[in-house]
């Protein structure tokens, strides 16, 4: 992992944790990043921070995804080899 990641990470749980406190947690990352010369990390920061958006969403769905469903699917799959066959 590299120093944007951790930062994205540590935003990312902060948020949620407390979502109400997100831009106090902004304010005070930008601050840490201007007194330490390390603005030039907020694009990459910013980025990683949306791959663990994008993450917990799929991780969302696939938790949706039930076996059932799973099932069904195969079987329509299944079907629609047979009938593309005859």
């Amino acid at each position: 992992m590299n120093t944007a990641a951790y930062y994205a990470k540590a935003l990312y749980e902060l948020g949620e944790a407390h979502p109400e406190k997100g831009q106090q947690y902004l304010k005070n990352l930008r601050a840490s990043l201007e007194l330490r010369g390390h603005e030039k990390l907020l694009p990459r920061i910013w980025s990683e921070y949306q791959k663990l958006n994008v993450q917990k969403k799929r991780t969302e769905k696939h938790r949706e995804t039930t076996p059932a469903i799973e099932q069904t699917e195969k079987l329509l799959q299944l079907y629609r080899k047979l009938i593309a066959t005859k």
